[in-house]
């Protein structure tokens, strides 16, 4: 006895194969941990201009970042003009003069949690660096630390300032394994077609 028909284990199979596709793409507009920001030159001139606003209270801390996985904390003011070279790999941090709450950092340490939300897509022209870039890119994000031992929340804005410049989400390796999923689907969807034709 048959409980399904090949038409709805098809419609099924199509239904896996597009969540799959579309999961990687969901999760860069909403990012939660884990996660550094790459800058994204979009005309050519190298540098990527933003304004860095500390927009919370960050009383007790050093805000700053650490640039292409150096180990020199670049500290920020309140507002603090920066120009990053395209392809640049920013990891922001909140220390309180003992340790580093950073947003590559919060994935393995479950005393806080960062939240990044980007905003604002760039749609005009294409990335001169990274070359290769062709995920979306934003003007704008939005860092929220969430630290459980004092409860405070520190927000971060990146307001870029230089036409279709902007910043993304460092891939990580689930988004890479989700990608490599939706792949895998495409040949098992094409395995399941032949299977139910035959």
């Amino acid at each position: 006895m048959h409980i399904f028909g090949k038409r709805q284990i098809l419609a099924v199979s199509c239904l896996l194969f597009i969540a799959l596709l579309m999961a990687p793409t969901m999760a860069r507009a909403l990012t939660t941990g884990g996660n550094r920001i790459i800058a994204i030159d979009g005309n050519g001139d190298s540098g990527v201009d933003v304004t860095i606003s500390n927009v919370a209270f960050t009383t007790g801390y050093t805000y700053g970042y650490y640039l292409n996985g150096g180990t020199t904390l670049n500290s920020l003011g309140s507002v603090s003009q920066t120009v990053f070279q395209g392809g640049d790999v920013i990891d922001f941090v909140l220390n309180d003069g003992t340790r580093d709450y950073s947003l590559s950092g919060d994935a393995a340490d479950s005393s806080y949690s960062v939240i990044m939300t980007f905003a604002n897509q760039v749609t005009t022209g294409s990335p001169q660096q990274p070359a290769d870039w062709t995920s979306p890119y934003y003007f704008n994000v939005n860092i929220t630390w969430n630290l459980a031992d004092t409860l405070n929340t520190n927000e971060l804005v990146l307001n870029d300032s230089n036409g279709n410049d902007g910043l993304a989400p460092v891939p990580e390796p689930g988004t890479l394994l989700l990608l490599g999923s939706g792949i895998f689907g495409i040949g098992a969807l094409g395995f399941v077609r032949r299977k139910l034709q035959s």
